[in-house]
């Protein structure tokens, strides 16, 4: 008897488990490992010289002498109504170095030489200059805010700086710029997918895979509090809330030891925390899910926000139609106050809910049937940031999450003449509730070398609830399932230490070091790992910088992988190193370029392999076998950034990126191709305004496909929102259909004008998606004995046809366009 009357069970969901608790004491290994950084020379053919960048000088920004610096940029408010202030002249004192603040009182310098200068700010309301003294240090940027009194008497001077040292693969956008990139709904968080080395697998799903990353490998914080999940539902709106974003700064790899365990790569949200006027917000009442935000100053001192968002199409959809929808929400809220002039004290919660119930339908073919599902995070933070001295800062937060999980498919198995389907049961609870504890201190030595030492506690009591009535075996008498029912409760209190040192050296004006090294502790695992990380950062004679990084980021196993019946107590984190070499390139004071050359070298995966044969034999071959650090990879890549500014007017990128990505599963195994297999991603960016208050933007995306992969490795179902308790998908179902996206393409446009109605500012705007209605297919590929097996089998319930090896589905936004209107006050 074949094994296929399994293969519905298997596919789509992990076999029973139970979790044998016991404790192991492996010994404890301490292992140190060297810093090794890239020896390259790279051809620079890009360069001017300094006599041909100052011929093609900006009519507003000047150049100074020395172009060997960093980078100023800031905004200008007018202390007593808290607004920005336009037309305001800037000025560096003692150089030919000037500009005007825009509309939204911003400016900015590039490559200004090292040292501490005086910049004068002039403005048509005062008679008196102000003047502010700042620091330039090669590599850094440098990001001030300035408060004035535009009275006769400038007296007093607010400055709020923050130095962002020099990292490698950091890439910063403004949030105002992201939301008006077509089709990205106004959602920041989605447009990030058209820099480089952000790839999505197809126009639908919005998995995050950044430079060949899983979606699981990459943290997202919003103000330093975790964000579990970026996305509804896999793509279709953003959780976190853009209107509120000041800045995303993605870390793509080689990233300094600032940031933890179970990271390849970081996105750090940042929110506005003051506002330039009395109280502001924005509306969006759009058919599918409607949107909120309001935010007010409170005192002098103080800052509130609150944003939330959820899904009415099912409300509208169910006067007409009886259906049940699927539905979302989130939300989002925050409250900033200065409590003396050396702390500050930020309140931030944010949470969101995926969720389906079709357990109530009244269908004589499905009232016997349910199927219910959701999925949730909620996290709250409090975060104090001290200036202790002029040297010394702290940035202390504590934060709790809770994650949960909720899944019950499955019938009445009470029904004595139930068809198997309506029998089986599959019943899921996972509640994982974390506290956390982090600090992070920079405490200036000397001007030219800072320490950065920090630590992160965590705790998290976690929980997963299990009850099955699945088909274990087939009756020798009469052929026939035999079916089993179980309930699992497994808790494990997960503990996590992290400690991390790291020192800035600037020994010269045109050079920058970065070394630390990051202990990480998981009882999990009960091994203390040690990350080394570094970077040099070169300023070159010219507006070019050169930057090099290695830095070794460690991944602990999923708790399933432990701990389930057929887990391994021995598995340990596996090891990614990366190495980067980044070259940015100022062509003019408005125009960037950044090139980058990557490589990951990754050793001791957890992997475990899987013998589709042995689902249609009829011998007592395993299907699987057990968990192992047995797997090892590679991925490689270039990037290529170009982005242009030009105030207000007008601004756009142009991004390219190379990706290959092999892993062998098996030390006997081949390597293969894993999901990027030179993969090119191609983005198109632009925005202009003909006119104020009138933009004109488009989008055009080229994705080459991808190889084939497990189902699980395109989505971020659950894992690691709840730390890996139970999965959804099982290795048999990725096994058995590997997943691919063939190549696709797509442009997209908008047109968006600014006007007055009843007295509020209303930004309306028209988009067409897919404009010449590109296709986006999903190859699902299976093994030729379960077509064969299907073609002898009733398969009716089957949702799709098994007529070959290999099936397309086209999965894509066609053809459309969508209007609709945001009221902003």
């Amino acid at each position: 008897m074949s094994r296929l009357t399994f293969f519905k069970y298997l596919i789509l969901f992990t076999p029973p488990t139970t979790y044998p608790i016991g404790r192991r004491n492996p010994p404890m290994k301490f292992s140190l490992y060297s810093v090794l950084f890239i020896g390259l020379i790279l051809p620079v053919l890009v360069f001017a010289d300094a006599d041909t960048a100052q011929e093609n000088k900006s009519a507003i920004i000047q150049q100074p002498v020395s172009l060997t610096g960093g980078d100023v940029e800031g905004t200008v408010y007018a202390q007593d109504t808290d607004t920005p202030l336009a037309l305001a002249e800037v000025r560096f004192e003692g150089i030919d170095v000037s500009t005007s603040t825009d509309a939204s009182g911003n400016f900015q310098f590039t490559g200004i030489a090292p040292g501490t200068y005086t910049l004068l700010i002039l403005h048509p309301t005062s008679k008196t200059p102000t003047t502010v003294k700042i620091e330039v240090t090669a590599g850094d940027t440098t990001q001030l805010k300035i408060y004035v009194r535009t009275s006769i008497q400038l007296e007093t001077v607010v400055v709020e700086g923050q130095r962002l040292p020099p990292t490698v693969s950091r890439k910063v956008m403004r949030g105002s710029e992201l939301v008006q990139i077509p089709s990205a709904g106004s959602d920041a968080l989605r447009a990030i997918t058209t820099l480089p080395g952000i790839g999505i697998p197809n126009d639908f799903l919005r998995a995050l895979h950044i430079r060949g990353n899983t979606p699981g490998d990459t943290r997202i914080y919003i103000d330093r509090t975790p964000l579990s999940y970026p996305f509804h539902f896999g793509g279709f709106f953003s959780t976190t809330h853009s209107d509120s974003i000041e800045s995303i700064y993605v870390y793509a790899a080689g990233y300094g030891a600032e940031f933890g365990l179970d990271s390849q790569s970081v996105i750090d949200i940042r929110t506005r925390e003051r506002l330039n006027k009395q109280r502001g917000g924005v509306v969006d009442f759009n058919f599918i899910s409607p949107y909120g935000f309001f935010e007010t100053k409170i005192g002098d001192k103080g800052y509130a926000s609150v944003a939330g968002r959820f899904a009415t199409y099912n409300l509208i959809l169910g006067l007409f139609f009886d259906w049940t929808f699927p539905t979302w929400s989130d939300y989002e809220l925050k409250f900033a106050y200065q409590l003396t002039e050396k702390h500050h004290l930020t309140v931030n919660a944010i949470g969101a809910t995926d969720h389906f119930d079709f357990s109530n339908t009244e269908s004589e073919e499905t009232s016997r049937s349910s199927a219910y599902f959701k999925n949730g995070f909620q996290a709250e933070g409090i975060h104090l940031r001290s200036h202790l001295t002029d040297t010394l800062t702290s940035h202390l937060s504590l934060t709790h999450s809770y994650n949960f999980l909720n899944i019950n498919f499955g019938g009445n198995p009470s029904q004595s003449e139930a068809s198997p389907s309506e029998k089986f049961i599959y019943s899921v609870q996972v509640n994982t509730p974390t506290y956390t504890l982090r600090e992070d201190i920079s405490y200036k030595l000397t001007p030219k070398l800072q320490l950065e030492p920090g630590f992160l506690f965590a705790f998290s009591p976690a929980e997963s609830r299990t009850h099955t009535l699945l088909p274990q075996n087939i009756s020798a008498d009469d052929e026939k399932l035999v079916w089993k029912e179980r309930f699992d409760t497994f808790h494990y209190d997960f503990q996590q230490a992290e400690g991390y040192l790291q020192a800035r050296y600037n020994p010269l004006s045109f050079l920058s070091v970065a070394l630390g090294v990051r202990f990480d502790y998981l009882n999990l695992t009960e091994e203390l790992s040690i990350q080394p990380r570094g970077s040099l950062s070169l300023t070159l004679p010219t507006t070019s910088t050169l930057r090099f990084a290695y830095g070794r980021y460690e991944q602990s196993p999923f708790a399933y992988q432990v701990f389930k019946t057929d887990g391994n107590r021995d598995l340990k984190s596996s090891i990614a190193e990366h190495y980067v070499v980044e070259l940015a390139h100022e062509l003019s004071p408005q125009t960037r370029l950044k090139f980058a050359l990557y490589y990951k070298d990754m050793e001791k995966l957890v992997t475990r392999s899987v013998n589709v044969d042995a689902l249609f034999d009829d011998t007592d071959t395993p299907i699987t076998t057990a968990y192992l650090n047995q797997g090892t990879g590679f991925v490689n890549g270039a990037e290529i950034f170009l982005r242009h500014r030009m105030s207000e007017k007008f601004f756009g990128w142009l991004s390219y990126a190379y990706t290959h990505a092999e892993r062998r599963e098996a030390p006997d195994a081949l390597y293969k191709p894993f999901l990027f297999d030179n993969t090119h991603i191609a983005s198109l960016v632009t925005n202009y305004s003909p006119r104020p208050k009138v933009s004109i933007g488009a989008k055009w995306q080229y994705v080459s496909g991808t190889s084939a992969v497990p189902l699980s490795t395109l989505l971020m179902i659950q894992d690691p929102v709840t730390l890996g308790m139970h999965p959804l998908l099982s290795d048999v179902a990725g096994a058995i259909a590997p997943t691919a996206f063939q190549a696709y393409h797509r442009l997209d446009l908008r047109l968006s004008r600014e006007r007055m109605q009843w007295g509020i500012p209303v930004t309306e705007f028209i988009e067409v998606w897919n404009v010449y209605n590109s296709e986006n297919k999903i190859n699902f590929s299976f093994p030729d004995d379960l077509v064969t097996e299907f073609k002898k089998t009733d398969s009716e319930e089957f949702p799709i046809d098994l007529e070959t090896s290999e099936y397309k589905s086209p999965v894509r936004f066609p053809f459309n366009f969508t209007f609709g209107a945001t009221y902003k006050f």
